[in-house]
């Protein structure tokens, strides 16, 4: 019954911060009453409404980029048995950022850099992919390749940012992360890829929770170790390829969402699965709140919401070290 009620306040707690996030902004503060009632009953051509519409359309963006980076945080853990990974150890963050470079540099524009960083996370998974297979995809290939790539494709960005000339300030905006200027389709696409995503490890929850055991037990019970490490980390790299296109790279909710939902929930995948869905839409959506509240009319970077807000959490969590251990 404890996870039950955790849960039950994590979806409590998320319902508040998604009408708060309606209600807040720069432009007018409206009571949660009055911004459900402009969505439900205003009028299309009145501009309060319009107002609402945009900050619906942001707050769907920010609960999937928080659903999104917290299941893919969760599954890179499980599949790595590593509780400090998360969705950016296969390179695709540095990857996705170097490609959004690149098409800035060469005067490509929107929407056409956000598929060019799109492609360049993937592109990073796939040659962090290519080189560990050869090591036999294990774990520790996965590791080590993913943070080596991310070192690398790192010092191309910095390289980048230096010759990126009058581009430099919208660079900058997207490199800290920001869903300020998320678009009514970009929101429906990514609800869409994250929730295809879900349904796809749903599907494959029995296998992720047998890998618990180990490998060789996983094994010994019909489990294709290599094959459900393979299509669970490209589903976890499509995923934040997107989000990290759209969105820039968001940090420590792929890390500290999923302990949290271990801490409060216990090791049961089904139900560390629930608590992380809800957990980083909290994260995120909290954070833009903070992000518009403090920022008194200028966006700040979400990125530096999310690390200010996860970094003193997971410190905590990692104090009560009994359940650093269990994935």
């Amino acid at each position: 019954m404890r996870h039950m009620l955790y849960l039950s306040l994590f979806l409590i707690l998320y319902m508040t911060l998604f009408l708060l996030s309606l209600s807040i902004g720069v432009y007018r503060v409206y009571t949660p009453f009055e911004a459900v009632s402009l969505l439900l009953w205003g009028d299309s051509s009145n501009v309060d409404r319009a107002v609402v519409e945009l900050r619906l359309w942001r707050s769907i963006a920010a609960t999937m980029v928080g659903v999104g980076l917290a299941v893919s945080g969760l599954i890179i853990q499980r599949l790595l048995g590593n509780p400090m990974a998360d969705p950016y150890i296969l390179g695709i963050s540095p990857g996705a950022a170097l490609g959004y470079l690149s098409a800035l540099a060469f005067g490509l524009g929107y929407p056409v850099w956000y598929l060019v960083a799109f492609l360049g996370g993937l592109a990073a998974y796939a040659t962090v992919i290519s080189i560990a297979s050869i090591a036999g995809l294990t774990s520790l290939a996965l590791i080590v390749v993913g943070v080596a790539l991310s070192y690398a494709l790192s010092s191309l960005l910095v390289i980048a940012i230096f010759l990126l000339g009058p581009q430099l300030g919208l660079a900058i905006v997207w490199l800290f992360g920001t869903i300020a200027y998320t678009s009514k389709t970009e929101s429906t696409l990514l609800s869409v890829v994250v929730l295809v995503g879900l349904v796809f490890i749903a599907v494959n929850r029995g296998a992720l929770t047998a890998l618990l055991l180990g490998e060789e037990v996983s094994k010994a019970m019909g489990v294709n170790v290599e094959a459900l490490r393979l299509s669970m980390t490209a589903t976890a790299a499509f995923i934040v390829s997107l989000i990290t296109a759209v969105s820039g790279p968001v940090g420590f909710v792929g890390l500290t969402a999923p302990w949290v939902a271990r801490v409060t929930v216990g090791a049961s995948f089904n139900r560390l699965l629930v608590a992380s869905i809800i957990v980083g839409a909290i994260l995120v959506i909290g954070s833009d709140i903070i992000v518009r509240v403090v920022g008194g009319g200028r966006e700040l970077p979400l990125t530096a919401i999310t690390s200010l807000v996860g970094a003193p959490l997971l410190l905590y969590l990692s104090v009560r070290g009994r359940h650093a251990g269990r994935l």
